[in-house]
């Protein structure tokens, strides 16, 4: 690839580490801002490792006892009646009682490989960048080139910041600043007032880069937070019984602003049997409008008091940051689905049957498990979902859903179904997604008296019959033992896509290894790949642009129709910087930046047929 010179224009000023002290303000209808509590910009990451012994995580995992439940905010089981689907004759309308039959298969795998070990339970999150995969479980994170080769042992999650975090970690790549984002809580329920949440967001796309850490204070226990991004926030919905939804100051956070705030909402009212309302997460080339509100979905079953139908609760996040105490997050919709019943017996964690002991899994019933995956196209927007059902004996299967709007914000469900293809098994804690041609993924943790607890996968493709998976059932990892000791497992999973393609999923969950150790997978596929498929899948043009390190931009497009196009680059005040022509023969080009940069910028690629754009964020 060609390099070329950008020119030194492209430089703004930068903030120095420091902390930052607190500043907040508080409205009537309970909305607050505060600023962040403490912010340092830390020493590139690879340089931080040189000076740090590398964490046994095996070891951690064999110690380690399981995470106790938190009262604060689960419902009463003796409350929920009527449990099962009565209105149906006990029948899940929507299930689907048969394993897809796509001729030629479904999926090409890419990569799969063993994670890191983990707590009880590890609560796996991860996601793909440009050229490395980043994972993190209870209290650990790991970090490796994308085609599984381990760039770093697993070091402890309090590595970036200045004081020890709790775990329930999150890794987003947030794809629209080219970013990497990882957090954990700190505090313990019914442990003081000292709790909040640690996040780090990365200088520029390389993960062992610096960081910009912050610290966000909380008086009650944030608890199972759960983020997403958006183009003017990264959300966080937490369990707990006030300020249980937060805007952080993307903008800010993502140029390392020392005042960067949080606006701290709560939900209204509403029965739910864990306090988890998931947000919805943007994916794809093109970002939410800056003043679009943020989603959140809940699942409301008919069993619940005071719930007279199952039904998807919608809510709407609304925040202004030049008025923040105006922001709110109010309902929004209710759509009625197709019954189900989201209940299991066995109490909160004794729920589903495995392999091998009498031990019992916990089903994570009640939530939509994450991440909800929000995708534009030209014509609608898309969000994907799902959460854990009992289709019968505790027997859990995967309910999911397509929803759609037409930009407006009014959404209907398209496409619904229930996976549970045989009798003897339960398929639960799974996530799914879409990729930038309309097919959809789904990839969960699977379970059965004749199996130990493992990850299989399946799918759809855009033309398919509605509701229906029709990608033969495919096995990530075998499990090879039973859990014992206890019955929380996983917590949660993630899938997400890869950002150079748009067409490759990339999951990562629980399983059980050997003598009962719990351990996590990462694996990846793609659904273009398919014998016949290829010609028939309509080419969608890409542009993706990221800063590798500090002094570069690296360029990628591909199904370009243009010989030539010109590259242009405004700053956020709309000034020209930088026109370049490129060869639309070429994949890219990687652009060395003559100076230190911070800011904001637009970059748009033209040509008689191609005018495509994207933002991004420089560091310096």
């Amino acid at each position: 690839m060609k390099k070329q010179l950008l020119i030194s224009a492209l430089c703004l000023a930068t903030y120095g580490a420091h902390a930052q002290t607190d500043g907040n303000s508080a409205a009537d209808n309970g909305t607050t801002f505060e600023k962040c509590k403490y912010f340092v910009k830390t020493p590139p990451l690879r340089e931080i490792l040189k000076t740090l012994t590398p964490v046994d995580d095996e070891a951690l995992s064999a110690s380690a006892t399981a995470k106790p439940i938190n009262p604060m905010r689960h419902a009463d089981l003796s409350e929920i009646s009527d449990i099962g689907l009565s209105e149906t004759g006990g029948v899940d309308l929507a299930l689907q009682s048969e394993f897809g039959t796509k001729k030629d298969g479904g999926f090409r795998a890419a990569v799969n490989f063993t994670g890191q070990f983990g707590a009880f339970p590890p609560d796996p999150s991860g996601a793909a960048g440009p050229n490395h995969f980043v994972q993190a479980v209870n209290s650990t994170y790991r970090i490796w080139a994308k085609n599984g080769d381990a760039e770093t042992p697993p070091y402890s999650l309090n590595t970036l910041w200045d004081r020890a975090g709790a775990g329930d970690p999150i890794v987003m790549y947030d794809r629209f600043a080219e970013r990497w984002f990882i957090s954990q809580f700190y505090g313990a329920p019914g442990g003081g007032s000292d709790n909040g949440i640690l996040i780090a967001v990365s200088e520029t796309s390389d993960p062992l880069g610096a960081y910009y850490a912050y610290e966000f204070g909380y008086t009650l226990f944030p608890d199972y937070p759960k983020y997403s991004v958006w183009s003017n926030a990264y959300f966080m919905s937490a369990n707990s019984s006030s300020a249980d939804c937060s805007a952080f100051e993307r903008e800010k956070m993502l140029v390392g602003d020392p005042t960067a705030g949080v606006i701290k909402m709560n939900f209204p009212s509403m029965y739910l049997l864990f306090n988890s309302v998931a947000p919805a997460y943007a994916e794809g080339p093109e970002e939410p409008d800056m003043d679009e509100p943020c989603y959140f979905f809940a699942v409301q079953d008919n069993a619940f008091p005071g719930v007279s139908s199952d039904h998807i609760k919608i809510l709407k996040a609304t925040i202004d940051w030049d008025a923040p105490l105006t922001s709110s997050v109010t309902d929004h919709q209710e759509l009625n689905t197709a019954a189900f019943n989201a209940n299991f017996s066995g109490g909160w964690t004794e729920n589903l049957t495995q392999k091998g002991s009498t031990q019992r899994l916990d089903a994570i019933p009640g939530i939509f498990l994450y991440r909800v995956q929000y995708r534009r196209f030209a014509d609608h927007n898309t969000i994907v979902l799902c959460h854990n059902v009992n289709v019968g004996g505790n027997r859990a299967g995967m309910r999911w859903y397509e929803l759609r709007d037409e930009d407006d914000g009014n959404w209907s469900i398209y496409q619904q179904g229930t996976y549970a293809p045989d009798a003897e098994n339960s398929r639960w804690l799974g996530n799914l997604a879409m990729d930038a041609q309309g097919n959809i993924a789904m990839a969960y943790s699977f379970t059965g008296t004749n199996h130990y607890p493992g990850i299989r996968y399946t799918g759809r493709f855009k033309d398919d019959p509605l509701g229906e998976m029709t990608v033969p059932e495919l096995t990530a990892v075998e499990g090879e033992s039973a859990q014992t000791g206890a019955g929380r497992y996983g917590d949660y999973s993630q899938m997400s896509m890869d950002p150079t393609d748009d067409m490759t999923f990339w999951f990562t969950g629980e399983f059980i290894g050997g003598g009962a150790s719990r351990r996590t997978r990462i694996f990846s596929f793609s659904s273009w790949h398919i014998a016949g498929v290829e010609s028939s899948n309509t080419a969608v043009p890409f542009f993706n642009a990221y800063q590798p390190q500090p002094h570069q931009l690296q360029l990628n497009w591909k199904d370009i129709a243009d010989e030539k196009m010109t590259l242009s680059v405004h700053d956020s005040r709309g000034r020209l910087i930088l026109t370049q022509l490129l060869s639309g023969h070429s994949n890219g080009e990687l652009i060395e930046l003559s100076e230190t940069t911070n800011g904001i910028y637009i970059l748009t690629l033209t040509g008689e047929k191609t005018h495509l754009s994207r933002k991004i964020y420089l560091g310096r």
